[in-house]
Parts: C-alpha cells; sequence; structure tokens
C-alpha cells in the first residue's frame, strides 16, 4: 500500500528500543510495547531514532527492530525506519532493508560530525532516494546535527515527490509555517513534544515524540481540544504534556522516559538501560520517576 502524507500526519511514538539482561535487543518486549501502543490510541510507530538509540544500534539491531515493529504492528498503524547514518552508503544499506522489512517511510537525518556543506547533504538525500523506493520524512533537528532545514535550504528537497514530509525537531514554528505555506501537500510532523500545540498551530498536523507512548491520550486531548477550537483548553494540557517532559529532562531525558515506557508492557525499567554512553539512572532518579509515573496515571484519568 502506498504511504501518503494524510497517513503520517497522525500521533507517532518515537519508540524505545529493548535490551534483555545481557544488553541484546528484546524483539519479544519490543511487540509488547507496539501491541500496548496500539491498544493506547498510538496512530504510529517510529523506529530507531534519537528515543529509539538507533545510532548506538548496529545496522542488523536495526533492522531487527523494524521487522519487529513492522510484524506487531500488523499492518494497522504505519512504522516509519529512521535510517539516518555518518555515510550515505550506510543510510543507503539501512533504507533498503527497511524496504524489505515492510516499513511505511523512511526518515533520515543529515549525515553527523563533518561540516558539510547544504549542496553535499543534499546528495546524500538524493542517494538515499534513488535507492530505495520508499517515500521518506526529512529530519531536521538541528541541536544534534548541525545542519537547519528551512524553506531555502529544505525546498529542494520538498519540491520532490519522493520526500513526504518533514519531521520539525526545532523550536522555529516560523521556519515550519514558512515550509507548510510553500509545500502544502507534504506531511509537517512536530518533533518537540513540549511545543506540540503551537506546531499544530504553524501547520503541523502528526507529531514524533518520545513522550507520545507515555501519554497518548493527553496528546490526543489536546488535538482535539485544538480542532474543536478550544484553545485554552489544549493549552491546558499541553501544560500538563510538558510538566512531564520537565522532570524527565532534570533527570536525563532519554534514560528517563525509556524507564517509564515500559511500565504498561512489563513495568517501569523492564525495558533495560540506555546504551553506554549514557549513564545507568541512579536509584534516586528511579525513584523520582516512580513518583512521575503516579502523577502521569493522575493526568490520564482525568482526560
Amino acid at each position: 500500500m502506498v504511504t501518503t502524507a494524510a497517513d503520517l500526519g497522525v500521533l507517532m511514538a518515537a519508540i524505545a528500543t529493548p535490551y534483555d539482561t545481557d544488553g541484546a535487543v528484546d524483539t519479544g518486549l519490543l511487540s509488547t510495547l507496539v501491541e500496548d501502543y496500539v491498544s493506547r490510541g498510538v496512530e504510529g510507530i517510529y523506529c530507531c531514532g534519537s528515543s529509539g538509540e538507533g545510532l548506538l544500534l548496529s545496522a542488523d539491531e536495526r533492522t531487527a527492530v523494524v521487522e519487529t515493529a513492522v510484524r506487531a504492528a500488523g499492518g494497522r498503524i504505519p512504522v516509519v525506519a529512521h535510517v539516518g547514518a555518518l555515510s550515505t552508503r550506510e543510510a543507503i544499506e539501512l533504507g533498503r532493508r527497511a524496504q524489505r522489512a515492510g516499513a511505511s517511510a523512511l526518515s533520515m537525518i543529515p549525515p553527523i560530525y563533518y561540516s558539510f556543506g547544504i549542496e553535499a547533504v543534499l546528495d546524500h538525500y538524493r542517494a538515499v532516494l534513488d535507492a530505495v523506493d520508499l517515500p521518506l520524512i526529512v529530519y531536521n533537528i538541528p541541536q544534534f546535527t548541525g545542519t537547519e532545514f528551512t524553506l531555502e535550504t529544505a525546498g529542494e528537497l520538498l519540491g520532490d515527490d519522493r520526500v513526504i514530509g518533514l519531521k520539525q525537531t526545532a523550536h522555529n514554528m516560523y521556519a515550519l509555517e514558512r515550509m507548510k505555506a510553500a509545500f502544502p501537500d507534504k506531511a509537517y510532523i512536530n518533533g518537540f513534544d513540549e511545543v506540540f500545540v503551537p506546531a499544530l498551530a504553524a501547520g503541523a498536523r502528526g507529531t514524533i515524540g518520545t513522550t507520545v507512548g507515555l501519554q497518548a491520550e493527553l496528546f490526543q486531548a489536546a488535538r482535539r481540544l485544538l480542532d474543536s477550537g478550544d484553545l485554552a483548553g489544549a493549552q491546558r494540557v499541553q501544560s500538563r504534556i510538558n510538566h512531564v517532559i520537565a522532570e524527565l529532562v532534570a533527570i536525563d531525558v532519554f534514560p528517563a522516559a525509556k524507564y517509564l515506557s515500559g511500565r504498561n508492557a512489563g513495568g517501569a525499567g523492564t525495558l533495560g538501560d540506555c546504551r553506554r554512553p549514557f549513564r545507568p539512572l541512579s536509584a534516586e532518579a528511579r525513584g523520582r520517576l516512580d513518583a512521575l509515573g503516579a502523577t502521569l496515571d493522575g493526568f490520564l484519568a482525568e482526560v
């Protein structure tokens, strides 16, 4: 089935990658996590991004994650594979594997570490587009990559029919609105959970987020309220989303979110620690997160 921009303008969980006690990818627990997300109204799965520790996984592990998520989703919701890599060759190989696995679309950060100019970055994307027959979401996350996509730098990519949209993991709502105005048929997907409501107002429809799986019901409520014209109500829900985010950030956002993400799939902490060089959570941090989980349960009960 051909994936459209409308298919990706949804609430998509950037899924954590579970590990077993030996530190290997736990595909059984990953399947359980996907099923939990589907049952709670998550509308898409995003694999091997920042939340999924994609750049800390081997190519075979990244492939196993995508294959498992696709099987577990069973065609009910789209599964997007992040294939960003330092080299074009590796990104192409990951893209081809994702296509064979049945992913709905690819997503890709620009190449990092070296200070590539924008033409080199565009060539990198073109090479992947030429090699893989899946639509692609450009991943804009300038704070990590050093490359910022705006209308001026991303216009050529957004004008390519094979590019289905852009994930805006940046606070620049003006740039988002300008891209939306110039290329209205693309999927503009928020990437920072803390500005979900502002991003919708600026032209995004969907979101791909670290905490979507934790608080899917709050994201659903915020979208519903905004769609109904209740801006104040949507802002109140965004504030609750942000209360959770602020605590996760204060602890260490990716390990903290991973700790809480397993609560409905075996219990908090069952997904394992993030890989080094992430540091394991301290006992104090785990206690704070258990308390945050109780607060979150209260928020969800009121939706």
